[in-house]
């Protein structure tokens, strides 16, 4: 029986383990025992009632910042408290904002009883700066990171990704945004203030019947990704947002372990949908806004920046955000549709605002740019039988017929050189999406599945999605220092059991 089959014939439903708060406070980073079955649970969302005020993410300067890894107690559905991981007092942490050209300082302290690091995610920081998942930092330790911010304005990210552990620490709550700012995006004058701009991080989570979230995938979703029941935005579930009749800046993380959500907005007094205008992409503005379209197609990792006219939506109106049902996402991706946030047009204001054609200048780069290697990362994996999984779920996934392995070095990449990465999965069964640590690049091509690149992708990248039987070249300058860096697979059940090589940077 082959992966695919095997993981569709078993599909049976979600066991794992939660413990109490009491317990898991208690607890010194020991995980329990989850029982080995095969089944991928969590596909399903059903709707909130959407009662709860959004939620907007506190904002702290990162040229002097302290993070704190903590383990709490939070309410994240409206019932009881859940333990959970954050750099704050409840899931996630604070938004970290720096003006381009300045330095950071920003300072970690572990107290999650396991070990942990930071990543500053489509930063292109030097190795040391940015940890690769195998620097760490034990419980009780601390490090402080300092280095010069030189990328354009961009919604990034940081978080944790220490080895195999990646997955349950961001899907317990670790994680936060980096906002870099620069005059050339100020001077496109764009949507802000609480009624004309929202920044959202999307998060799926599982809960038991005592209302404790938990994680603990089983060997089915180790290999299809571990999906979650209850979407959180900003770490709230259910959340309205009062907005007013303008253009609407709006922009989006996805920070869920391995869903990939196909996001749009309906209005639902007309049942019309309301188009996005895509004006960035994972490290910043594209150059052209290109029109607007009606989804965007998230992987985890993935950023988007839009704007939205609600100038024509009449007051009272309900505007709902949600994920529709795609196709081309293998057995499990896509299958089902769900409703994420409410959005309701409370405000009459007048819009003299228009927004503008052009957005960035930056060199688009072409094949004549590779100075260096070209790489072909063959990410489709072959099939594996249930027997093999149970007795290899530490690797059972592979880029080009290697599993990651502590201390190997994968690749050698002269620093200085610009390198053309093809991601191959042309005969995969699943989505793959790939970021490459300390670098930005951009997308070449895609053949297959989809057949070209989305407008969101149209600028410098650090992830990109690769839907079963596409495959992606991507333009990638080496202009980090010497060190080790990573390529990991952002599903991150797929990097934990084994989809993530090193390379080295001389």
């Amino acid at each position: 029986m082959n992966r695919r089959s095997f993981l569709r014939n078993t599909l049976a439903g979600t066991t794992a383990v939660a413990v109490t708060p009491a317990a898991f406070l208690a607890s010194c980073g020991t995980d329990p025992v989850v029982p080995i079955f095969f089944s991928v649970g969590g596909i399903e969302v059903p709707a909130p009632p959407f009662t709860t005020p959004f939620n907007t993410l506190p904002i702290n300067s990162a040229s002097s910042a302290s993070l704190v890894a903590n383990k709490n107690l939070a309410n994240l559905i409206g019932i009881t408290d859940t333990f959970c991981f954050g750099y704050s007092d409840s899931v996630w942490g604070p938004t970290l904002k720096i003006q381009k050209g300045n330095p950071v300082s920003i300072s970690l302290t572990n107290n999650v009883n396991e070990t942990t690091n930071l990543h500053f995610r489509g930063l292109t920081v030097d190795a040391g700066n940015s940890d690769n998942i195998e620097d760490a930092i034990s419980n009780g330790g601390s490090k402080t990171y300092n280095f010069t911010v030189n990328n354009r304005a961009g919604l990034y990210m940081y978080h944790p990704h220490y080895q195999k552990t990646a997955g349950k620490q961001m899907n317990l709550g670790l994680g936060g945004l980096f906002l870099v700012e620069d005059s050339e995006e100020t001077a496109l004058n764009l949507p802000s203030g609480e009624n004309r701009e929202t920044t959202i991080v999307i998060q799926d989570k599982r809960f038991n019947e005592d209302n404790m979230m938990f994680y603990g995938p089983n060997p089915g979703e180790q290999m299809a990704g571990y999906f979650g029941e209850t979407v959180l935005v900003n770490g709230v579930h259910g959340p309205f947002k009062n907005i007013s009749t303008r253009i609407h800046r709006l922009r989006i993380a996805n920070a869920s372990t391995a869903r990939i959500y196909n996001l749009g907005l309906t209005d639902l007094t007309t049942g019309l949908e309301i188009p996005f205008t895509i004006i960035g992409g994972d490290c910043g503005l594209v150059k052209n806004t290109g029109g607007a379209i009606n989804a965007v197609l998230l992987a985890p990792g993935e950023r988007v920046d839009t704007l939205v006219d609600f100038t024509s939506i009449a007051v009272g109106t309900e505007v709902i955000m949600s994920s529709k049902v795609f196709s081309g996402g293998g057995d499990y991706q896509g299958s089902v549709g769900f409703d994420v946030m409410k959005f309701v047009v409370d405000t009459n204001e007048a819009e003299g605002y228009t927004i503008p054609d052009s957005l960035s200048d930056f060199t688009e780069l072409t094949e004549g740019d590779v100075t260096g290697e070209t790489r072909n990362l063959n990410i489709s994996n072959g099939n594996i039988s249930q027997d093999e999984a149970s007795s290899n779920t530490d690797s059972m996934h592979v880029i080009s017929g290697e599993t990651y392995d502590a201390g190997t070095v994968n690749y050698t990449v002269t620093a200085g050189s610009t390198e053309k990465w093809v991601f191959d999965n042309s005969e995969g069964k699943e989505p793959r999406a790939m970021h490459i640590y300390g670098v930005q690049f951009q997308i070449l091509t895609r053949e297959g599945g989809r057949g070209n690149t989305k407008l969101w992708e149209r600028g410098w990248k650090d992830t990109v999605l690769m839907l079963p039987g596409e495959k992606v070249t991507c333009i990638v300058p080496f202009t980090i220092g010497a060190g080790k860096y990573n390529v990991v697979c952002t599903n991150l059940e797929h990097s934990d059991s084994g989809l993530m090589h090193t390379f080295e940077v001389v």
